[in-house]
């Protein structure tokens, strides 16, 4: 396997990770925010915080 195969994969399973997080993080939040842990405002900067995480990860 090539050095830049090497980094390919890296780079996709980073890119993966990433978007499993921000999946994770949004549903944990909405957990969050029904159990009143959190108000509308810190949800919604989490959620905008993550949807571009997971943009920029289907993006590549």
């Amino acid at each position: 396997m090539t050095s830049a195969k090497i980094l390919n994969a890296l780079e996709a399973n980073r890119r993966f990770t990433d978007l499993k997080d921000a999946q994770a993080r949004m549903d944990q939040a909405r957990r969050d925010l029904d159990a009143r842990v959190i108000n509308d405002e810190e949800y919604a900067h989490i959620c905008d915080v993550c949807i571009k995480i997971i943009r920029s990860c289907q993006d590549m």
